[in-house]
């Protein structure tokens, strides 16, 4: 065994020259922010020889799109040695742990409670153990490139439920931004700019990463609600082996953490956006029945 894991890691470090190369039994994991992609990369870390490490890369000093894949190819080669030889790897976790979600649960203005250190995983790995490593924003803008080396897959929720999320939360999205927006993609950063209202900028958004979510495979796409309606058997096809459920799953689409009359202003706003990405994904009476919910809401 140890002899294959040392003739592993020096094929993966001898292809580190071309720093767009694939590196084994890597994935790549997005979707919309506030949809479950953290809570993912935990179901998937208690999984049998699986990691899932929540945003891991820190993108300061980014200054092109070329060195945003080469960036990704440097650090997973990094993330699998260290996590074979020394069973850790930075993470943006709570109190040095794997974490569900990055803010608390809380009405009003939720506080952040994550921050990138290093996480000891407890758990035995093989040279060829499968490493999903996440981030939404970074990941959908450089997806079109990343689709033609990596699996890629996108984590998307109830797109009322997500403008609700963005609501209660202080990330880019919730000022109407994106971030590394202006190095990866300066003409969107123009165009969003040019707008006037922050929730016409937040569609505008949720549109964008939808319409490239649009590009990968129906089944590399998984909604929210699948994983919890499923308690994470959906996640089958992803890992590539039968998922063993460690955590009971709960939907948040619908709590006192969001203010009813804005997600009924926002309701109403995703309505009458027919020509919107998101019904792609998800039937209007879908996000009718959602809207319905809090409509029924004392006021």
């Amino acid at each position: 065994m140890m002899t294959n894991l040392k003739t592993l890691l020096k094929k993966w470090f001898a292809a580190e020259g071309n720093k767009t190369s694939a590196v084994p039994n890597s994935v790549i994991l997005t979707g919309l922010p506030r949809a479950g992609t953290t809570l993912t990369c935990k179901l998937l870390s208690e999984q049998e020889n699986i990691i899932g490490l929540n945003e891991p890369i820190a993108w300061r000093g980014l200054r092109s799109y070329q060195e945003g894949l080469e960036r990704i190819n440097d650090h997973l080669n990094r993330f699998r040695h260290t996590l074979l030889t020394e069973g850790k790897a930075p993470v943006r976790g709570k109190d040095g742990k794997v974490t569900d979600n990055h803010f608390e649960r809380t009405e009003g203005a939720r506080k952040r409670v994550i921050r990138r250190a290093e996480v000891y995983f407890d758990k035995p790995l093989t040279a060829d153990f499968k490493l999903f490593v996440k981030h939404n924003s970074v990941f959908t803008q450089l997806l079109p490139d990343l689709m033609k080396t990596y699996p890629c897959y996108a984590i998307i929720r109830n797109p009322l439920a997500v403008l609700g999320s963005w609501s209660t939360v202080t990330i880019p999205v919730s000022r109407g931004t994106m971030r590394h927006l202006e190095v990866l993609n300066p003409k969107m950063q123009r165009q969003l700019e040019q707008m006037g209202g922050l929730l016409e900028r937040q569609l505008f958004l949720l549109d964008f990463y939808l319409e490239r979510y649009a590009e990968l495979q129906p089944d590399r796409v998984i909604r929210y609600e699948s994983v919890i309606d499923t308690q994470g058997q959906v996640l089958e096809g992803m890992i590539g082996q039968p998922y063993v459920a460690h955590t009971i799953l709960e939907s948040k689409n619908v709590g006192t953490v969001y203010d009813r009359d804005q997600m009924l202003k926002m309701g109403e706003a995703l309505l009458n956006s027919t020509d919107h990405h998101c019904w792609s994904f998800y039937e209007k009476e879908e996000v009718e029945q959602l809207y319905q919910l809090y409509e029924q809401q004392l006021g």
